[in-house]
Order: C-alpha cells, then sequence, then structure tokens
C-alpha cells in the first residue's frame, strides 16, 4: 500500500467509487512511441531556482538511487488495482537537482507526443512519487510507458505520465493546464477525496 494513507474507509478498500481488478488496464491517448533510451532526455525548465533549464540524460537519470514502492493504482475510469512493486528513482531525487524557484506551486509534468498532466509541487515531492523504470522487478514494457513513468499513488493515473520526459516549474500566475485537466478533469485528482472533474472545485 502506498504511505500516503486514505482518509476513512476500511482496511483494503478501495478508495470512494472505485472496484478492484486483478491486472492495471493498459489505457493511453496515442500511439506508443519508439523505445528509443539513447536519443532519452529528461528536461526540467520553468520556474526553476536558477531561472535555466536543466537536461539530463538517460544514464544521469539511472544513477540516481533506486526505491522500491508497493502501491495501489487508481484509475479515474473507476478501477484500482492492488499492491503493484515499482521502483525506479523518487521524484524528489530529480527536484533536487533542478529545483523550483520560491514562487513555484506546481509543475506541468510532460510526455511524449504533448501529453501533460499539471501536478501540485507538495504531491510531486511526497516520497512516493517515483519515476518509475521497472514493473514486478521487470523492466516497463512499451505499452506500460518504458522507459519511464511517474507514478504518484494518491493521486489517480491520469496524473502519472507514461513515457516521461520532464516537467516545467508552474507559479500561481501560471495557468497552464495538462491534457485531461483542459478536458474538465480535477486540477489535483486526489483518489481519496474522489476528485475527478474540475466543477468540483478545490484546487490547490
Amino acid at each position: 500500500m502506498s504511505s500516503d494513507a486514505p482518509s476513512g474507509g476500511a482496511a483494503g478498500d478501495p478508495p470512494p467509487g472505485q472496484y478492484w481488478r486483478d491486472e492495471p488496464e493498459i489505457m493511453h491517448y496515442g500511439r506508443i512511441p519508439a523505445l528509443r533510451p539513447d536519443r532519452w532526455t529528461f528536461a526540467v525548465g520553468g520556474a526553476t531556482a536558477d531561472g535555466l533549464e536543466h537536461t539530463f540524460e538517460w544514464a544521469e537519470v539511472l544513477a540516481l538511487p533506486r526505491h522500491e514502492l508497493v502501491a495501489d493504482m487508481h484509475c479515474n475510469t473507476r478501477w484500482s488495482v492492488q499492491g503493484m512493486r515499482w521502483s525506479g528513482p523518487r521524484a524528489t531525487d530529480v527536484i533536487a537537482m533542478a529545483p523550483p524557484g520560491p514562487e513555484a506551486t506546481s509543475a506541468l509534468v510532460f510526455a511524449e507526443f504533448g501529453y501533460a498532466a499539471n501536478v501540485p509541487l507538495a504531491d510531486l515531492g511526497v516520497p512516493t512519487a517515483l519515476l518509475a523504470t521497472t514493473l514486478e522487478d521487470e523492466p516497463l514494457t512499451a505499452e506500460r510507458g518504458a522507459p519511464m513513468r511517474l507514478i504518484i499513488p494518491h493521486l489517480y493515473t491520469w496524473k502519472g505520465p507514461k513515457w516521461v520526459r520532464g516537467w516545467n516549474y508552474l507559479t500561481t500566475e501560471d495557468d497552464d493546464l495538462g491534457f485531461w485537466e483542459k478536458r474538465g478533469y480535477h486540477r489535483r485528482g486526489h483518489a481519496w477525496q474522489e476528485q475527478r472533474y474540475d466543477y468540483q472545485g478545490e484546487h490547490p
């Protein structure tokens, strides 16, 4: 289970409105990108502390400490899967290499083919936010997001892009929304608070 403890509900229950299934459904928008780690980079820009964009090669990211995370996965389409085992660097390790400026409040996490998700820094910076490269002790497959995907267990899965390539720090003056936020999904997407759609309000 994720260390981000749910509020309410009996032990073993999924978040409100969710049901358990045995395997996560393979879902994505658009085609699956070609797997080319030799051309892969991870960029962190926007409102960084030094005002610069930082680009890291695949080998640099892989050299970061690896962490294992066993956590449940929750999709906005109402399925959840228990106890998935991921490993990879923590998002906080990359944040430490390219920290945000004091005015930054969120990050636009971007992936292949223009996909992006707006994630509050308070969620990106938790210890359970993982840049996963393996699932169940095996390298990620292309359809599961290889070479790397973002996992934030307490948020719905659209907040953790497959094929992730970096993020841009945003300030309160920025209104840069991700793919699904532009289409009416909630700005935060906390699964245990059932934050599915924008009309529910209470944005961070």
